[in-house]
Protein backbone atom coordinates (compact mmCIF):
# COMPACT_ATOMS: atom_id res chain seq x y z
CA UNK A 1 0.00 0.00 0.00
CA UNK A 2 1.42 3.82 -0.67
CA UNK A 3 2.13 5.69 1.85
CA UNK A 4 0.36 9.01 2.13
CA UNK A 5 0.98 11.98 4.72
CA UNK A 6 -0.92 12.03 8.14
CA UNK A 7 -3.57 10.57 9.64
CA UNK A 8 -5.66 12.68 11.54
CA UNK A 9 -7.12 10.55 14.90
CA UNK A 10 -9.70 12.81 16.24
CA UNK A 11 -10.19 11.83 20.45
CA UNK A 12 -12.37 13.24 23.07
CA UNK A 13 -10.25 15.22 24.98
CA UNK A 14 -6.85 15.34 26.74
CA UNK A 15 -6.24 12.95 29.38
CA UNK A 16 -5.56 14.38 32.68
CA UNK A 17 -3.93 11.60 34.72
CA UNK A 18 -1.92 9.78 31.77
CA UNK A 19 0.50 10.45 28.84
CA UNK A 20 -1.76 9.42 26.30
CA UNK A 21 1.61 7.34 25.23
CA UNK A 22 -1.63 4.10 24.27
CA UNK A 23 -3.77 5.81 22.85
CA UNK A 24 -0.87 7.24 20.46
CA UNK A 25 0.45 4.07 20.01
CA UNK A 26 -2.96 2.73 18.98
CA UNK A 27 -3.18 5.86 16.70
CA UNK A 28 -0.09 4.79 15.08
CA UNK A 29 -0.61 1.80 14.51
CA UNK A 30 -4.17 2.28 13.05
CA UNK A 31 -1.96 4.82 10.67
CA UNK A 32 0.02 2.51 9.69
CA UNK A 33 -2.77 -0.02 8.98
CA UNK A 34 -4.05 2.28 6.63
CA UNK A 35 -0.73 3.38 4.86
CA UNK A 36 -0.30 6.73 6.19
CA UNK A 37 3.20 7.59 7.66
CA UNK A 38 2.13 9.07 10.85
CA UNK A 39 -0.93 9.70 13.12
CA UNK A 40 -1.58 12.98 15.16
CA UNK A 41 -4.18 13.36 17.93
CA UNK A 42 -6.46 16.30 18.04
CA UNK A 43 -9.62 16.24 20.17
CA UNK A 44 -13.36 17.55 20.27
CA UNK A 45 -13.14 18.80 23.24
CA UNK A 46 -10.30 20.99 24.45
CA UNK A 47 -10.19 20.46 28.56
CA UNK A 48 -8.42 17.39 30.00
CA UNK A 49 -10.42 14.84 32.35
CA UNK A 50 -9.59 12.01 34.25
CA UNK A 51 -12.26 9.76 32.36
CA UNK A 52 -14.51 11.03 29.85
CA UNK A 53 -17.88 11.21 32.17
CA UNK A 54 -15.50 14.79 33.71
CA UNK A 55 -16.91 16.28 29.61
CA UNK A 56 -20.83 16.29 31.15
CA UNK A 57 -19.60 18.95 33.84
CA UNK A 58 -16.67 20.62 32.29
CA UNK A 59 -18.97 20.68 28.67
CA UNK A 60 -21.70 22.46 30.39
CA UNK A 61 -20.32 25.89 28.61
CA UNK A 62 -19.17 26.39 25.32
CA UNK A 63 -15.40 26.99 25.77
CA UNK A 64 -13.94 23.73 25.92
CA UNK A 65 -15.56 22.95 23.08
CA UNK A 66 -15.02 26.17 20.95
CA UNK A 67 -11.66 26.29 22.33
CA UNK A 68 -11.01 22.58 20.39
CA UNK A 69 -11.91 24.18 16.86
CA UNK A 70 -8.12 26.10 16.14
CA UNK A 71 -6.51 23.04 16.99
CA UNK A 72 -9.12 20.81 15.30
CA UNK A 73 -8.78 22.93 12.00
CA UNK A 74 -5.03 23.05 12.22
CA UNK A 75 -4.78 19.75 11.64
CA UNK A 76 -7.51 19.15 9.32
CA UNK A 77 -5.47 21.64 7.48
CA UNK A 78 -2.78 19.58 7.52
CA UNK A 79 -3.90 16.37 6.92
CA UNK A 80 -4.82 13.52 4.68
CA UNK A 81 -7.48 11.76 6.20
CA UNK A 82 -9.23 11.31 9.23
CA UNK A 83 -9.81 8.50 12.16
CA UNK A 84 -12.53 9.45 14.24
CA UNK A 85 -12.15 8.00 17.67
CA UNK A 86 -13.68 10.40 20.14
CA UNK A 87 -15.58 7.41 21.87
CA UNK A 88 -19.60 6.17 21.03
CA UNK A 89 -21.23 7.58 24.45
CA UNK A 90 -21.80 11.06 24.34
CA UNK A 91 -21.66 13.12 27.71
CA UNK A 92 -24.74 13.64 30.09
CA UNK A 93 -26.95 16.72 30.31
CA UNK A 94 -26.03 20.49 29.42
CA UNK A 95 -22.99 18.89 27.40
CA UNK A 96 -24.43 16.95 25.10
CA UNK A 97 -26.43 19.46 23.06
CA UNK A 98 -22.35 20.91 23.17
CA UNK A 99 -21.06 18.03 22.28
CA UNK A 100 -24.06 17.09 19.07
CA UNK A 101 -22.86 20.58 17.84
CA UNK A 102 -19.29 19.81 17.64
CA UNK A 103 -19.13 16.60 16.11
CA UNK A 104 -22.09 18.17 13.13
CA UNK A 105 -19.06 20.88 13.03
CA UNK A 106 -16.22 18.93 12.85
CA UNK A 107 -18.44 16.60 9.82
CA UNK A 108 -18.71 19.77 8.01
CA UNK A 109 -15.09 20.60 8.16
CA UNK A 110 -13.96 17.61 7.16
CA UNK A 111 -16.54 17.59 4.13
CA UNK A 112 -15.38 20.73 2.98
CA UNK A 113 -11.82 19.65 2.71
CA UNK A 114 -13.10 16.11 0.97
CA UNK A 115 -11.02 14.03 3.77
CA UNK A 116 -11.29 10.31 3.71
CA UNK A 117 -12.51 9.24 6.54
CA UNK A 118 -12.62 5.88 8.91
CA UNK A 119 -13.98 4.87 12.15
CA UNK A 120 -13.84 1.60 13.52
CA UNK A 121 -17.01 -1.29 13.47
CA UNK A 122 -18.80 1.61 12.19
CA UNK A 123 -18.88 4.27 14.51
CA UNK A 124 -15.80 6.50 16.38
CA UNK A 125 -14.77 4.28 19.34
CA UNK A 126 -11.85 5.67 21.24
CA UNK A 127 -8.79 3.52 20.92
CA UNK A 128 -8.85 2.04 24.55
CA UNK A 129 -11.55 0.23 23.43
CA UNK A 130 -11.18 -1.34 19.97
CA UNK A 131 -9.09 -4.37 21.31
CA UNK A 132 -12.70 -5.38 23.21
CA UNK A 133 -14.21 -4.25 19.92
CA UNK A 134 -12.72 -6.54 17.79
CA UNK A 135 -12.12 -9.67 20.62
CA UNK A 136 -16.21 -9.55 20.65
CA UNK A 137 -17.38 -8.91 17.00
CA UNK A 138 -13.81 -11.18 15.23
CA UNK A 139 -13.01 -13.97 17.84
CA UNK A 140 -9.95 -15.95 17.08
CA UNK A 141 -8.23 -13.17 15.20
CA UNK A 142 -5.13 -12.03 16.40
CA UNK A 143 -6.02 -7.52 17.42
CA UNK A 144 -3.81 -6.28 14.02
CA UNK A 145 -5.24 -8.40 12.11
CA UNK A 146 -8.89 -7.78 13.77
CA UNK A 147 -7.90 -4.07 13.34
CA UNK A 148 -7.45 -4.23 9.85
CA UNK A 149 -10.52 -5.77 9.27
CA UNK A 150 -12.31 -3.28 11.79
CA UNK A 151 -11.15 -0.10 10.00
CA UNK A 152 -13.92 1.01 7.57
CA UNK A 153 -14.47 3.91 5.78
CA UNK A 154 -16.80 6.13 7.02
CA UNK A 155 -19.93 6.83 4.70
CA UNK A 156 -21.55 10.43 3.95
CA UNK A 157 -25.54 9.97 4.93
Amino acid sequence: MAEHGTLLVVGSNPPARTSGQRTLARAQQAAAILGFEQAVLANLFALPTYRSGGIADLGRTPDGWIGARSALVSCLDDCDGVLLAYGTQEPSGEARAHHREQVRWLDEQIEERSLPTWWVGGAPRHPSRWQRYTWRELPGIEFSDALRVALCPQVSA
